[in-house]
């Protein structure tokens, strides 16, 4: 390697450090860990949702340049002096990313989940003001329900539900259960409406569907009742072109995993996946994320201890 290309390899990482000089040491590890899956394990007010914007704002701005050998072009002269007296001067570097950037994201290309729509609001705000307006406000955050909305209202004719489709509250949920218990003259005090609920709702975060519990052995008498409790269910939602909350992701997650064409595109879209506040006992979630990232695509997953 030239004398040149390592002295401005040394010089970017020096630059690229200094605009992520606030972080401690293991913040910015995480902040340059561009390349597989990452998973961070952090206490409450350590930082965690500052290092996902910073490290948002690194793979926008910079992408894998950290560390790595890789230039976007062969190296000159006058681009080493430029270099050298931007971080002399702690200055920004004019078209810093033709530069110095490495494989960056498109702002779009990036899909953010938190917890709230709060949080997602406050997480925007915070890249606008890191990456400015434009770069800052195309980046895709919100919940993961959100998320699976705008997918949905994109491909829901693809599994038989209408891309105008409903969204049921609990409110909603608990009428079309309470009509089903009628039909069946189910006793609400053998099997309370909000155990069946419950049940159906863990069956939906396992990506159990209806015919699946139906197909497997009974343990007793209120499984097999819950059972065609949920059948009747997801069929009524079905032929009301509704869905429920849980349904938003199990049913985002079926499309992903059985259909190939979204799933591609999707993946196409989305190369960086990022989760804030990560709930590990959530196999919807989990599988969520690691169907709507493509092979390159980077995960975050972080949870409270």
């Amino acid at each position: 390697m030239a004398d040149i290309t390592k002295e401005y390899l040394a010089l970017r990482d020096q630059y690229i450090e200094s605009r992520f000089a606030r972080l401690n040491p293991v913040q910015r590890q995480a902040v340059f860990a561009t390349e597989g899956p990452l998973l961070i394990l952090a206490g409450a007010g350590s930082g965690k949702t500052t290092v996902l914007v910073n490290r948002i704002a690194n793979i926008i701005r910079f992408g894998s340049a950290h560390g790595s050998t890789e230039l976007p072009r062969p190296v000159t002269e006058a681009d080493l002096n430029d270099l050298r007296n931007a971080v002399a001067a702690g200055r920004d570097l004019p078209r810093e990313t033709a530069y110095l950037a490495v494989r960056p994201a498109r702002p779009w290309n990036v899909l953010a989940i938190t917890f709230t729509n709060k949080a997602a609001g406050e997480l925007k705000e915070r890249l606008r003001a890191m990456l400015g307006d434009t770069l800052g406000g195309d980046v895709n955050a919100s919940t993961f329900h959100s998320a699976c909305v705008r997918m949905l209202r994109r491909d829901a004719e693809r599994i038989g539900f209408p891309k105008s489709f409903t969204i049921y509250d609990s409110d909603d949920q608990q009428r079309v259960i309470k009509q089903i218990y009628k039909d069946l003259m189910i006793d609400d005090k053998f099997l309370p409406v909000k155990s069946a609920i419950g049940q159906i709702s863990s069956f939906k975060d396992k990506l159990l569907s209806a015919e699946d519990v139906a197909g497997e052995p009974f343990a007793n008498t209120k499984a097999q009742l819950v059972s065609k409790i949920y059948t009747a269910y997801a069929g009524r939602l079905k032929a009301a072109g509704a869905m429920d909350f849980d349904d938003l992701i199990f049913h985002t997650v079926k499309l992903l995993q059985n259909d190939a064409e979204a799933r591609e595109y999707y993946q196409n879209r989305f190369r960086y996946v990022v989760v804030d506040e990560y709930q590990d006992t959530s196999i919807a979630q989990f599988h969520l994320g690691a169907a709507a990232g493509g092979r390159h695509q980077q995960r975050l997953r972080r949870w409270r201890r």
